[in-house]
């Protein structure tokens, strides 16, 4: 029997298109982005792929904002896009506009498996289709973190990408007769050598330093519409809590199981690694005059032993993101 389809059966509506192994719509500003008007009972995209977010019986999407004038936006990756919700009236966004009732609605702007480069230009390439924003969130911080161990070969000018692989895959099979980009693509493939990883000083340097670069860039932005900014550092289980419920426990055995993420990361869940990558952004944040929030802790001081939170290391239930939401409406 399997934890994950007994537990959170609604996993597998993320399988099917919202995940590496799904089918990856590709972007060519992006690298990817989700399906455009995907439509199911878990979850529904407009026709740019923003996932919708619900406020009584509204949805709100950047294509689609029911003719409103202002909005609050969280952004991020897929925490934020809502991988474990059951349905789009379960993400963050939508939990947040559930709770706040000042009259802006929460707009779900997160991008699965973004690094904060894609996060940024998510904004740049989509801002026309807004209207005026008065607040951003951005929770994020996790993937710059995870993909800053990948060895040199793969770290381009702006930090590398999740499905690195598969986008030159796709590439390569997409137009075979470009043969001047598709020798150069080939040039810096990394030679047959030992990939040297970076320690892991290294890259909590290496990921707060393209995580503030990019901050920068919503700083700016959010200058303009005069909107509020707040970065906020996401969870992880291990930096909640060193061991979670008899759930969580159950379904972080079995995807280590099939994707090996504690081999793959189990360093960066030490609470301590939390602590100072926190510190490395906090200090840097604050300097250019944006607010902080690192979230582990302050989850970790009101959440029950038996409080369900994880479907795996990164994403909530939909108790979890409800707890959330409510958590970030006190201290944003």
């Amino acid at each position: 029997m399997s934890a994950r389809s007994d537990l959170t059966p609604q996993m597998s509506a993320y399988a099917d298109r919202f995940a590496d192994s799904g089918l990856v719509r590709w972007h060519p500003n992006l690298i990817y982005f989700h399906p455009a008007k995907y439509r199911s009972t878990v979850v529904n995209t407009d026709s740019a792929g923003f996932r919708y977010s619900h406020r009584d019986s509204t949805r709100y999407s950047p294509v689609d904002h029911a003719g409103i004038d202002s909005v609050r936006l969280i952004a991020g990756s897929s925490t934020v896009f809502g991988i474990g919700a059951s349905s789009d009236a379960w993400t963050l966004a939508s939990r947040m506009s559930t709770h706040d009732r000042r009259e802006q609605p929460w707009m779900n702007f997160g991008g699965r498996s973004f690094n904060s480069t894609q996060e940024l230009l998510l904004l740049v390439l989509y801002r026309h289709l807004l209207p005026r924003v008065d607040e951003i969130v951005l929770f994020s911080g996790f993937n710059n973190l995870g993909l800053a161990r990948m060895p040199e070969s793969r770290q381009e000018e702006h930090g590398t990408f999740f499905m690195y692989t598969r986008w030159h895959e796709a590439f390569d099979g997409a137009d075979r007769t470009n043969k001047p980009l598709l020798s150069i693509l080939r040039k810096r493939e990394p030679e047959r050598v030992e990939p040297v990883v970076p320690s892991l000083p290294e890259q909590l340097r290496y990921a707060a330093d393209l995580t503030i670069r990019h901050l920068d860039g919503w700083r700016a932005l959010a200058a303009d519409w005069g909107a509020k900014l707040t970065f906020v550092l996401q969870p992880l289980s291990g930096w909640v809590r060193p061991r979670g419920t008899v759930e969580e426990e159950a379904l972080f055995a079995e995807l280590d199981a099939i994707g090996r993420f504690s081999e793959q990361y189990g360093d960066i869940l030490d609470p301590d690694i939390c602590t100072e990558y926190a510190t490395l952004l906090e200090d840097q944040a604050k300097a250019m005059g944006v607010g902080f929030v690192n979230m582990s802790p302050i989850l970790s001081e009101s959440l029950r032993d038996d409080q369900w939170l994880f479907v795996d290391r990164i994403h909530f239930t939909d108790d979890g993101h409800d707890f959330v939401a409510r958590k970030l409406l006190e201290v944003v």
